[in-house]
């Protein structure tokens, strides 16, 4: 035999060998193949920072005569709340906020940010937000204060709905 004969023979035997490898990985893969799923991670990953806060509640507060109503649903650190108010004329006016709670030395706060008319996303520019501080009294019920920018904290009655 010449060598060219020889390379050939090798050449046949490698193309054989690696064909029955091939075979063989093809028939040890499982049907299922497991890929590593991404995992989505919200933006914040801080914890509840007072999960006594979740659900629905009425809030209360008086500023310049005028009394406020609110329905605030927290759900985790967030949250939405639409507020109404009578005006001196008679008519009642209502604004939507979405609440941020914070966490503060004593207690936390929610600030009120984008408030609009509720239902729309168009922003109501005569109304600012409502920013409130919440803490635990001694006998461990939870007591809040409005402070959005009028004279001194303002008590607020506070209702929980579910």
């Amino acid at each position: 035999m010449n060598i060219q004969t020889n390379l050939n023979k090798a050449f046949s035997f490698s193309l054989v060998a690696l064909t029955a490898t091939s075979l063989s990985f093809a028939t040890i893969i499982p049907a299922k193949v497991a890929f590593a799923q991404v995992k989505v991670e919200p933006l914040i990953t801080r914890s509840v920072i007072n999960e006594g806060m979740n659900g629905t509640w009425n809030l209360q507060w008086k500023v310049n005569g005028l009394l406020y109503k609110g329905r605030l649903k927290m759900n985790g650190n967030f949250g939405t709340m639409v507020v109404n108010v009578t005006r001196p004329n008679g008519r009642r006016v209502y604004f939507e906020q979405q609440m941020n709670m914070h966490r503060q030395r004593n207690g936390y706060t929610l600030q009120g940010n984008r408030p609009t008319y509720p239902g729309r996303d168009a922003i109501n520019r005569n109304y600012q937000p409502d920013n409130f501080y919440v803490e635990l009294d001694d006998s461990g019920h939870l007591k809040m204060k409005n402070c959005s920018d009028y004279s001194g904290y303002i008590p607020v009655r506070m209702t929980k709905i579910n």
